[in-house]
């Protein structure tokens, strides 16, 4: 599909480019053909006068031939200028040639050399003017050339141009269409599973239509487990959806961010404490920032919550706020197993798992992360991460106070 798409964008900008380079080379040979043909008929004009002298000279310094006739159609006179030499005898079968014309001005070829002849009838005969225009007609095919030339190498330049552009501009649509497929799949490989489950479940629900509720609440519950964890895959990707919409705009109003880490902090005490985690907190007082106060609890509770599932019995979390120049920085630090180089820029991609197993065993989709991006960069901020394996992780939020 890409490919068509690329061909059709690259056949479009080269049929644009030379109908372009035709009609400003068209027109440019046009014009000159047209003043060249002014000053050869100007010229010509000029030789028929009988004594040119400095105020009628002819406008081209061509080689001439000024032919005088009587009414009988006898040759009177032959002028030839300076730099031109022809044989009397030759020069009457074009004489003749002329006469014979309907035309009173046209092409001639004289010797294997292009003129052009003008006659002009008198009372006491007929003068003929032969003008040699060998220097125009070279002029204009070298032109021609110089306009096929230089318009073919350009085409050449920018079909390379056009390719490189349509592919560099090609490539965040096909990057975004393959997120959206790999999305798609993902997406139903999370549901097919819990699916599955409810089917089992309600199948042997079904096969005992006589069995009591109480003896069959094991299935039950299963089935209720994996409706919860449908429903949270589906709030997760309406989330996501929403992020992703332009007409999303969030209200933003002059917030306390130390507040409100403080407070969210309360809410995981307990957790914190079932999981012997020692939790370490430097909060700078009275840091305020505009930005969207749901928003802000949503990304704390996200990194704060992937966080303590990575924290083993009794290691340690440090959250530091504080602020730096005109930036908010917020930092939350876990001990554990780290993660790998390989893996650090991309959990931040929807569905990313490191370790599927381990994940599932967590109860997590790979999409909380990707909510917290989306937050930040709507924000103006940005979120990244740095980790040593079997040490730590640690993940930076850095905001602006205003934007």
């Amino acid at each position: 599909m890409f490919d068509k798409l690329r061909s059709k964008f690259i056949l479009i900008n080269m049929s644009l480019l030379t109908v372009v380079f035709i009609s400003i080379f068209g027109t440019l040979y046009f014009m000159t053909n047209e003043s060249m043909n002014r000053e050869i008929n100007a010229s010509l004009n000029t030789l028929m006068i009988d004594n040119p002298n400095k105020d009628h000279r002819p406008k081209i310094n061509s080689s001439n031939i000024t032919v005088d006739l009587n009414s009988n159609g006898d040759i009177i006179q032959i002028s030839t200028s300076p730099n031109i030499y022809i044989d009397t005898d030759i020069i009457k079968d074009y004489i003749d040639e002329v006469i014979t014309s309907e035309n009173m001005s046209s092409k001639i070829n004289i010797s294997n050399n292009p003129y052009i002849f003008l006659k002009r009838n008198y009372v006491n005969g007929i003068r003929i003017v032969f003008l040699d225009v060998s220097y125009q007609e070279n002029f204009k095919i070298s032109l021609l050339k110089i306009f096929i030339s230089v318009g073919g190498v350009s085409l050449v330049i920018l079909l390379l141009i056009s390719i490189y552009l349509t592919n560099k501009s090609i490539k965040p649509i096909k990057d975004v269409f393959e997120k959206q497929k790999q999305f798609i799949a993902d997406a139903s490989h999370e549901l097919k599973t819990p699916l599955t489950i409810i089917k089992t479940n309600t199948s042997l629900v079904l096969s005992n239509p006589d069995d009591t509720v109480k003896n069959q609440t094991k299935w039950i519950n299963y089935i209720n487990l994996q409706t919860d964890r449908i429903s949270e895959l589906v709030n997760e990707m309406l989330s996501l959806a929403k992020l992703d919409t332009k007409e999303n705009t969030l209200l933003l109003s002059y917030i306390d961010i130390s507040r409100i880490v403080e407070a969210m902090l309360l809410q995981f005490d307990a957790i914190i404490y079932e999981n012997s985690i020692n939790l370490e907190t430097y909060i700078e007082k009275d840091i305020f920032i505009n930005g969207n106060m749901e928003s802000m609890k949503k990304l704390f509770s996200i990194i704060m919550d992937n966080a303590i599932k990575h924290t083993k019995n009794k290691g340690t979390i440090s959250v530091k706020l504080f602020l730096e120049k005109n930036t908010v920085k917020l930092s939350i630090k876990n001990t554990g197993e780290g993660i790998e180089s390989e893996h650090i820029n991309k959990i931040f991609e929807r569905f990313y798992r490191i370790d599927s197993s381990r994940v599932r065993a967590t109860g997590g989709y790979g999409l909380g992360l990707s909510i917290a991006k989306s937050i930040v960069e709507q924000h103006k901020g940005k979120i990244y991460a740095k980790s040593k394996v079997n040490e730590y992780t640690v993940f930076f939020v850095e905001l602006p106070i205003k934007f």
